[in-house]
C-alpha cells in the first residue's frame, strides 16, 4: 500500500514502468503531474485516456536515453519484474535522465536488493529502503548523482566481467 501512496505525492514530470493500472489512475488524477510516460506491459491497447487528456505516453524502454534528455524527468517508479532484464542499461539510464527521486518496488529477492543497493551507490545516489509487507521500496534521491561516460564504460565492463566469472564458476561447480 506505500508504493500508492508515494504515487500520490508525485509531482512534475513522470516516468513509470511497469505500472499497474491503480498506480496509472492515480498519475491521471493528479493535479501535480504535468507529463506522465507509462512504459508497461499492463495496459491494454485501446488509446482512450490519451485522447482524453494527452499525458500518457507510450515509449520502449531500448530508446530511454534517446526520448528523455539529461536530467528531464523528476519521479520514476518502477516495478522490477519488468526491468529485470534490462538492469545493466537501466542503472546508468535511470541516473541519466533522472533528476529526483527513483523509487523501484516489488523487490522480493534480498541479493537483487543488496545489488541494486551497491549499483546505485558508486553514483553518489542516496538509497533508502522501505518494507511494504513482503516485498521492498528502494527510495534513490539522485540530486546529487554524476554521470560520466568513462565511468559509464567502466562500469559496464567491470559488470560484464563479473557476470562471466560467475558463470564459469557455475558451469564448472555442476
Amino acid at each position: 500500500m506505500k508504493i500508492y501512496d508515494i504515487t500520490k505525492c508525485t509531482s512534475g514530470n513522470v516516468l513509470g514502468i511497469g505500472v499497474d493500472e491503480k498506480i496509472s489512475e492515480i498519475l491521471e488524477h493528479n493535479n501535480l503531474v504535468t507529463n506522465c510516460n507509462l512504459l508497461n506491459s499492463y495496459t491494454k491497447g485501446t488509446n482512450e485516456k490519451q485522447t482524453k487528456k494527452q499525458r500518457l505516453k507510450r515509449i520502449r524502454i531500448k530508446k530511454l536515453r534517446k526520448v528523455f534528455k539529461y536530467k528531464k524527468v523528476d519521479f520514476i517508479l518502477c516495478n522490477i519484474d519488468e526491468v529485470r532484464k534490462y538492469l545493466k542499461t537501466f542503472i546508468k539510464d535511470s541516473i541519466y535522465i533522472n533528476k529526483d527521486m527513483l523509487y523501484i518496488y516489488n523487490i522480493k529477492d534480498e541479493d537483487l536488493k543488496q545489488e541494486l543497493i551497491k549499483k546505485y551507490k558508486r553514483y553518489n545516489t542516496i538509497v533508502e529502503e522501505i518494507k511494504d509487507g513482503k516485498t521492498t521500496i528502494l527510495k534513490i534521491d539522485n540530486k546529487k548523482s554524476k554521470t560520466n561516460i568513462i565511468k559509464d564504460i567502466f562500469y559496464l565492463i567491470v559488470d560484464t566481467l563479473i557476470q562471466l566469472f560467475n558463470l564459469i564458476s557455475d558451469l564448472l561447480l555442476n
